[in-house]
């Protein structure tokens, strides 16, 4: 037989199969022909929605509706969040600020602030504000704040947040001496239990004029010796020494720091891509049962890209590591949820924020391409899945 015709021979051979099959099955079920075939093509195109759907929204509510706050970074970043999404991100958002520097400058930083917070509440939005130690002249001394040198300041700052209208509600919560284990601040002077001192000089002043407010901490989960200036020593230590001075009634929460690492393209690669490595949750359970609290959050994220101020240095990450990354992110946070079956209640705040063109320079954002966007999707919709609110750090330039 001719290759041609054995050819038909098997085409035919298979449609007689197939068309006794699908009368086989549409005898069994009781079912037309027409209507199985149908059936079929409809249940692909459902599966087919059904995936489109589950990529195109991070999850079933509403986008939040601030389409007339135009003119805030962040609200304006949020917004695009919510167009990848095509649904509601989060309701909070982590944003910075400094020290005031003395008692006259604590009444403009106050109302600056005050507008600030005024915008978040009638957007709908709660804020994390991180206080970092830093003023206009440089970073704070820690021991100008243990010798009482900004307890005025402090005191006019919120009082002013207060008189314009701002309600312990709207405040949010407060975050003052973040990542104080590292070689981040001027307290090489210092021990680990004068930072607790330091946050109960600054949360008592907030406390005094926002009695609810919620007041919480952001330590590293790498801990350097007080004298280090740089970032090269770092262990992953106990964090009770600098939590158990701390005066309980002031810190409803603890949060926990960490980010994945590579090193440059130009030295033998070396990498801490797992979420166990870089957030030591068991240093977090510990220093959370140290401060009598079951509310944990997480600051962290995935880069796409490192060392983007030197090409011959820089690393682009993999979309399949980063997504690994993301995922090792939520493993440990419904890890310490579910903790002994007694659980915590945990929160990841995502750092998200293009740093590729400062002294960081990295690019933590993920707004480079589709693939970014979709793994930035998929995680948001896993979070939601596992119950772990997600709060953000993104703006506009």
């Amino acid at each position: 037989m001719r290759r041609k015709e054995l050819i038909v021979t098997n085409s035919l051979i298979m449609g007689l199969v197939a068309l006794f099959s699908v009368l086989t099955v549409s005898l069994s079920i009781n079912q037309s022909i027409p209507s199985l075939i149908g059936d079929i093509f409809k249940s692909n195109a459902d599966t087919a929605q059904l995936q489109q759907d589950q990529i195109v929204h991070c999850n079933k509510q509403a986008p939040l509706p601030f389409s007339n706050m135009e003119d805030d970074p962040y609200l304006v970043k949020l917004k695009e969040y919510q167009q990848v999404c095509q649904s509601f991100v989060t309701s909070t958002l982590m944003i910075f600020t400094g020290f005031p520097q003395d008692a006259a400058a604590a009444e403009a930083d106050g109302a600056a602030m005050a507008k600030k917070l005024i915008t978040f509440a009638e957007a709908g939005i709660t804020p994390i504000v991180v206080a970092e130690p830093y003023a206009t002249n440089g970073p704070v001394s820690y021991r100008d704040i243990l010798s009482g040198a900004y307890d005025k300041a402090f005191d006019v700052y919120f009082r002013k947040i207060h008189d314009m209208g701002v309600t312990d509600q709207m405040m949010g919560t407060w975050v003052p001496f973040p990542e104080s284990n590292t070689p981040s601040w001027n307290n090489k002077d210092t021990e680990p239990h004068d930072f607790a001192i330091c946050v109960n000089k600054y949360l008592s002043a907030f406390k005094a004029h926002f009695p609810a407010g919620r007041g919480s901490i952001l330590l590293n989960a790498t801990t350097y010796d007080p004298d280090d200036l740089q970032y090269d020593n770092g262990d992953y230590l106990d964090l009770t020494p600098y939590v158990q001075d701390i005066n309980k009634n002031f810190v409803t929460s603890i949060g926990i720091q960490g980010f994945p690492w590579v090193s440059n393209s130009t030295a033998k690669r070396r990498e801490i891509f797992r979420g166990s490595e870089f957030l030591q949750p068991d240093l977090a359970i510990m220093a959370a049962r140290e401060l009598h609290t079951r509310d944990i959050w997480f600051n962290t994220g995935s880069f796409a890209s490192k060392y983007t101020d030197d090409a011959a240095k820089m690393v682009i990450v993999s979309t399949n590591d980063r997504k690994a990354i993301l995922s090792s992110i939520l493993d440990v946070a419904n890890g310490v949820q579910d903790y002994q079956q007694n659980g915590y209640r945990v929160s990841i705040n995502l750092f998200a924020e293009n740093k590729s063109d400062v002294s960081e320079a990295t690019d933590w954002s993920y707004f480079q391409d589709a693939d970014s966007k979709t793994i930035l999707k998929e995680f948001l919709v896993k979070a939601d899945d596992l119950g772990l609110p997600i709060s953000l750090y993104d703006k506009t330039k």
